[in-house]
């Protein structure tokens, strides 16, 4: 009889069944489940029965890291949950055993791992130890392990799958919450511009989203002398930091970042002093190629690493916390120069009603005055104070520098004059006693130049005191010109300087230019000044026109000359005296004139 089949013994025949039902069974049960863990641990715990082993682990592996993630481990003395392994050249076919295993895995006793693959994808590993009798596994077994992995590869696959979108999902919860988080503070950032305000609102974002105590927030300060190479930052929020451990050179450094600074990831003294600060993380706020703020953050309170998705919010946070306080230091100063523009006009009202807008009006005399000032207050002075029919004072001044503390000064200047004036005091006098009081109340760097006269109408003279002002023109009637220079120092030089009395007649037809230094220094676009030549010129052209007249001329000659600048580079201030009537000769004798004009009570 011919035989048609082996005898197969009973035991071993009983052991096939076992494993195909095991095999089976294991199948039926993991292909139930979609839990990634659940899936893993009864694979794992299936293998280590029937292998009879007690050591195993179960690995993921990761392509982001290029790395295997223990997943699941059992009865493994120091391989922990979680732990990265790198293992590199492992082919994705057949199974590796005692020598062939890779020393990350051997090194925990693993003695035969099982790549777990489905398709073409590497999904993870079966690590195994070695049997608990101390034999070599069989054939038959490695067969059934082979056979367990490979049926189990599409559950474990498609788990997997699950699971990465199950954290899908939650990352994009995750991105949707970061959204709505970003829309209310914007709209929180937005409804004020109250600087602590908008600093307790960072300081909530960061705690309450990213679970952050320690962080500090840099701002790059408008009035930053960048020319000069330093980046001058605020400080504005800071909390569980030391704001005063932020030295100059390592904030200098921090604004030098032009990327991501993760400490633990960077050696050098920089991560170095920023660990003992308790700074982990340094991100850069960059605008227009420049970074314009920094957030540097302590650890997280749970520990973890700061992810990509922390990063994008921390990048929107920080940008919108940098445009929220810059606009609110930008609303501050907006205010503070509306407040100071409206002091300035103020100012400029009481400055106003300190010098005429016009000269009083004398018999014999046309006159016309013309002020601009170069800022809203000016440092120039004019005055005219009538001490007769046909007898006037005219001074003319000009203060170093100009706005705010020039105008002071000219101030104090016109209140020496008209309480001098009721005095019985000469011209050279009164002069003497308006630079003491100069003297004694500026500093150094402080003077003026001043110029004042006495036209007398009955006697036909002008008699002055010029103390280093730009000496008055004088262009007769016949177009000879004349400089009224006699005098002596600029006022708030020497306490106790001396002055000389000139005097000079006055006829029909004369014309006296009293004027400051910004006529004359006026500059055209190609940086020349108008000059004296020019003006001295200007006024023997148009001497026979009316005072009025001479000045609109002069002025408009100078617009032109400066292509109508809207501000002037120096304030400008001018008289055009014009006699028109010489009027009777009074004078007894000559010594009556040599004695010197005295200020007369008004």
């Amino acid at each position: 009889m011919t035989e048609t089949f082996k005898q197969v013994p009973t035991e071993e025949r009983r052991t096939d069944r076992f494993d195909l039902r095991a095999l089976y069974e294991t199948s039926q049960l993991l292909s139930a489940s979609l839990d990634i863990e659940f899936v893993l641990g009864n694979l794992l715990l299936t293998a280590m029965s029937k292998m009879l082993v007690t050591r195993g682990v179960a690995l993921l592996y990761d392509p982001v890291q290029d790395a295997f993630r223990a997943a699941v481990v059992k009865g493994i003395p120091g391989l922990k949950r979680d732990t990265v392994l790198k293992i590199k050249g492992l082919a994705l076919e057949g199974h590796l055993s005692d020598k062939q295993v890779p020393g990350a895995l051997a090194d925990y006793g693993v003695r035969l791992v099982f790549p777990v693959v489905f398709g073409d994808r590497q999904i993870g590993l079966i690590g195994l130890g070695a049997k608990y009798t101390g034999k070599a596994f069989a054939s038959h077994e490695l067969e059934f392990m082979s056979s367990l992995v490979n049926i189990s590869s599409a559950a474990v696959h498609n788990s997997l799958l699950v699971e990465e979108l199950r954290q899908a999902n939650m990352d994009l919860d995750g991105k949707v919450q970061q959204l709505n988080t970003l829309f209310d503070l914007s709209q929180e950032f937005n409804a004020t511009h109250e600087r602590e305000r908008l600093v307790k609102l960072l300081t909530f974002a960061l705690m309450g989203q990213m679970l952050v105590q320690k962080h500090v927030f840099l701002l790059k300060s408008e009035d930053g002398d960048d020319q000069a190479g330093e980046l001058e930052v605020r400080v504005v929020a800071a909390k569980g930091v030391d704001k005063e451990a932020f030295s100059a050179s390592l904030v200098k450094k921090i604004c030098s970042l032009g990327e991501l600074h993760l400490v633990d990831e960077n050696k050098g003294k920089f991560s170095k002093q920023l660990k003992g600060l308790g700074i982990s993380l340094v991100l850069p706020i960059r605008q227009k190629g420049e970074t314009v703020a920094a957030l540097c953050l302590g650890a997280k309170m749970t520990g973890k690493a700061y992810q990509p998705d922390d990063i994008e919010f921390l990048y929107s946070l920080g940008n919108l916390a940098f445009v929220s306080l810059q606009n609110s230091y930008l609303v501050a100063q907006q205010l503070e120069k509306q407040k100071l523009e409206e002091e300035m006009r103020l100012a400029r009202e009481i400055q106003e009603r300190l010098q005429p807008e016009k000269l009083p009006e004398i018999e014999g005399l046309e006159s016309a005055c013309l002020a601009l000032p170069s800022r809203h207050v000016a440092g120039d002075y004019f005055d005219g104070i009538k001490l007769g029919p046909r007898k006037i004072l005219i001074a003319i001044a000009d203060v170093t520098g100009k706005g705010v503390p020039a105008a002071l000064l000219m101030s104090n200047l016109q209140a020496c004059l008209h309480v001098l004036v009721p005095m019985d005091v000469t011209l050279e006098g009164a002069v003497a006693q308006i630079n003491k009081v100069i003297t004694q109340n500026t500093g150094f760097d402080k003077f003026i130049t001043y110029f004042h006269g006495i036209y007398d109408g009955d006697a036909r003279t002008f008699e002055y005191v010029n103390a280093g002002h730009n000496p008055p023109t004088l262009v007769r009637a016949n177009g000879d010109i004349e400089l009224l220079d006699e005098g002596g120092l600029l006022l708030g030089v020497i306490k106790d300087a001396e002055y000389v009395r000139g005097s000079t007649p006055l006829e029909k037809g004369d014309v006296l230019a009293l004027f400051t230094d910004g006529v004359t220094e006026a500059m055209s676009p190609e940086e020349e000044e108008y000059g004296e030549e020019r003006l001295e010129a200007l006024l023997k052209k148009t001497r026979k026109r009316s005072a009025q007249e001479i000045l609109d001329v002069i002025r408009e000659d100078i617009r032109d000359f400066t292509c109508n600048a809207p501000v002037l580079s120096d304030d400008l201030t001018m008289l055009i005296i014009k006699v028109v009537d010489p009027g009777v000769d009074t004078r007894p004798d000559k010594c009556a004139a040599a004695e010197g004009e005295r200020i007369p009570s008004t």
